[in-house]
């Protein structure tokens, strides 16, 4: 082997070694473990493949509010022909009219001049397209500029850019978060890294007796990685978590009628408590100007009605004549719908809870903040099940002054069989008349065909 195929081989070797070194460095390892795998990468490349072809292909954009330029040229020579036949009748279009529309397309004069000498159109069109060219200012048409078409190369180059561009990014951003936020599986790995004396002196669960396992100086690792309590705002103090918990929308236009039933969960019985909703109190025009929340209770058999009404709209009196009514008590049951305002309706076994979380409102009554165009309203109910719990029998110790207190070690025993002071009645015998009862004694105004014995 010459000279020079010992060199080569020497700068292979060495390239493989610090390959291999710069691979097994832990910063490289765990930046390598970091990034994301080749099937994601490719999962996506793909997913983005199949968004172009479909918004290039299967479901191109249609531009709406486009100029004249950027049609096709056979419907550039479609609207020509439109612009002529509507000049020629004086339907749509004056001579300004005609010229200015004529202007929004390249070379309007070649597209009409050919349009004329066209056999395809009809006589009375060609009539109309020749009359364009006699129209005072047509030879001073400039038109607009074509759209210049990318052509097929720089196109080609644009996707591949795209998906190359793709391509680095979703690693950069997957090794960026894992980095930033690391999962919990590294950081099992780092700490059982960062400590090897203690794994190995420390024995594994396994050698442990199950008997000093429970004994264990360490507190328990909690399986569940948050607290899955419901968040405080839903925890009433009195009557803890909500047996019902949802959101009334209401957007314009909408016939705005909700219901929601409250019932307790399958381990109190699937139990009906009541009923709540949201409905249209009362409308100006088309415009909603109030809502009114209320709630049925199943025990006690009634129902409450309160009002979210525009804020520009609580000093119009026939919104107040209109739902004053309804409520018990106008000055607090009806009140502006802002966010964050609230309305309770409290009855004998449930309370219930709304709250507008978000509104936009509009000029439906012909000032600012008259109307509602959108709503949106969370409604809570709370069963009082626990309100009133019964007290333990031995909760509480007797006061110490009780004027009972003396009779506290009264022993009381049950009564002797004392002897009957008289002999007992003797059974009676066949000869024995029957031993009348009370209800014999009675008068029978029915002559005896009446049974007065009671049931019970």
């Amino acid at each position: 082997m010459s000279l020079q195929g010992h060199q080569l081989d020497r700068a292979q070797t060495a390239s493989q070694s610090a390959l291999g070194l710069s691979l097994s460095n832990p910063r490289i390892q765990k930046l390598i473990e970091s990034g994301p795998k080749r099937g994601t990468v490719l999962l996506v490349l793909i997913g983005m493949m199949v968004g172009m072809v479909t918004a290039y292909v299967v479901i191109p954009t249609e531009f709406t509010g486009a100029s004249p330029r950027h049609m096709s040229q056979q419907a550039i020579r479609q609207w020509v022909r439109m612009v002529a036949v509507g000049r020629s009748q004086d339907v749509h279009y004056d001579d300004s009219n005609a010229l200015l529309f004529l202007q929004q397309i390249p070379e309007p004069q070649r597209v009409v001049e050919a349009l004329a000498g066209t056999t395809s159109v009809p006589t009375a069109e060609r009539a109309a397209l020749e009359a364009l060219t006699e129209i005072n200012g047509y030879d001073d048409l400039v038109g607009t500029l074509a759209p210049q078409d990318p052509g097929i190369a720089l196109s080609t180059l644009q996707i591949v850019l795209a998906f190359a561009a793709v391509a680095v990014i979703v690693p950069i951003l997957s090794i960026a978060g894992r980095t930033i936020y690391p999962t919990q599986t590294q950081t099992r790995k780092d700490a059982g890294t960062e400590s090897p004396s203690r794994s190995q002196v420390s024995p594994s669960p396994a050698a442990v007796p199950q008997q000093f396992q429970a004994y264990s100086e360490e507190a328990p690792t909690p399986q569940w990685g948050e607290d899955e309590t419901e968040k405080s705002g839903n925890l009433h103090p009195q009557f803890g978590a909500p047996v019902m918990r949802t959101v009334s929308t209401y957007v314009k236009g909408q016939n705005y009628d909700d219901s929601f039933a409250i019932e307790t969960g399958p381990e109190q019985g699937n139990q009906f408590l009541g009923e709540c909703g949201i409905s249209v109190a009362t409308r100006v025009g088309n415009e909603l100007q109030s809502v009114e929340f209320w709630g049925f209770d199943m025990a006690s058999q009634e129902t409450l009605t309160k009002v979210f009404a525009a804020p520009a709209s609580l000093s119009d009196p026939a919104l107040l004549s209109a739902v004053a009514n309804r409520v018990k008590d106008p000055t607090t049951d009806i009140i502006a719908a802002e966010p964050g305002a609230r309305l309770i309706v409290d009855s004998s076994a449930i309370q219930i809870q709304a709250e507008v979380k978000s509104v936009l409102c509009n000029y439906g009554g012909g000032t600012p903040n008259s109307g509602i165009e959108t709503l949106q309203i969370e409604l809570l109910a709370w069963h009082k099940q626990h309100q009133g719990a019964s007290v333990p029998a031995a909760g509480y110790p007797a006061p110490v002054n009780s004027p009972f207190n003396e009779y506290a070690d009264l022993q009381i025993t049950p009564p002797s069989q004392a002897a009957s002071p008289s002999p007992p009645p003797p059974a009676g015998g066949a000869g024995a008349p029957p031993a009348k009862r009370p209800e014999d004694e009675e008068e029978d105004p029915f002559g005896g065909t009446g049974n007065f014995m009671p049931y019970s």
